[in-house]
């Protein structure tokens, strides 16, 4: 599972790496984080809504655990973090956002945790060249009913998680699904079918390098760009 990871990248990296066309004024309210956890506010990267043209992308900001449309209240979205590749178009929570809305959400690098004798071990995993990741992501709009119709939307989103590969499931027995420029193209086009969507997550990841890090990175009360050093 992903529950941790660090989005350093600016404004404009997030501009020039995923082809944006336009973003929000809200994304340039959010600071760099270095460990990034669920509920809290992230940049996603969504295919613009017609009649813009097809294949244009916008940057705007939700929050990160998905809370579906027909919740009761935002707290289901703390447990909605992950989307499992394997039952998002049939679970009720996400096969509305598998159909109609989906994302790609930008990160530096993620941590997992490696459990063995000695308790676990967090590890900061990032791409070998030091590209940005671009996460298979779903959102979603929910807003309070009960505070009538001029309640205001909430986006709120979830990565796609698929099962460990290679090297990989030596840490974990599951990784997000990491997109490449063709299998992001594919994840964000309003046309594609249930295969092709599923072909795209199951599309090979960068190549990844990690290295042991602090465990201050479990507390969501440490940030900096500490958390990402090697452990000496």
């Amino acid at each position: 599972m992903c529950g941790r990871y660090a989005n350093f990248l600016t404004e404009q990296d997030l501009i020039d790496a995923f082809e944006v066309a336009v973003a929000s004024d809200e994304v340039r309210l959010l600071p760099p984080s270095w460990n990034v956890a669920p509920t809290q506010k992230v940049p996603i990267v969504v295919p613009a809504k017609e009649p813009a043209p097809v294949g244009e992308r916008h940057l705007e900001v939700a929050r990160w655990g998905l809370v579906p449309s027909w919740a009761k209240d935002p707290s289901v979205g703390s447990r909605m973090f992950n989307a499992r590749s394997e039952t998002m178009a049939e679970k009720p929570s996400f096969r509305a956002a598998f159909a109609k809305r989906r994302c790609i959400i930008p990160a530096s690098g993620y941590y997992e945790w490696r459990t063995g004798t000695d308790g676990k071990t967090p590890f900061f995993i990032h791409p070998a060249d030091g590209s940005p990741l671009a996460f298979a992501g779903l959102y979603e709009f929910w807003r309070d009913k009960a505070a009538g119709a001029d309640a205001a939307w909430m986006a709120s989103c979830s990565i796609v998680t698929v099962a460990s590969r290679d090297e990989m499931q030596q840490i974990h027995d599951r990784q997000p699904a990491m997109l490449t420029t063709e299998s992001a193209a594919a994840w964000l086009a309003r046309d594609s079918t249930p295969a092709e969507l599923h072909d795209a997550v199951a599309a090979p990841a960068p190549a990844l390098v990690w290295h042991e890090v602090d465990a201050a990175v479990g507390s969501v009360r440490n940030n900096g760009p500490d958390l990402v050093a090697p452990l000496a």
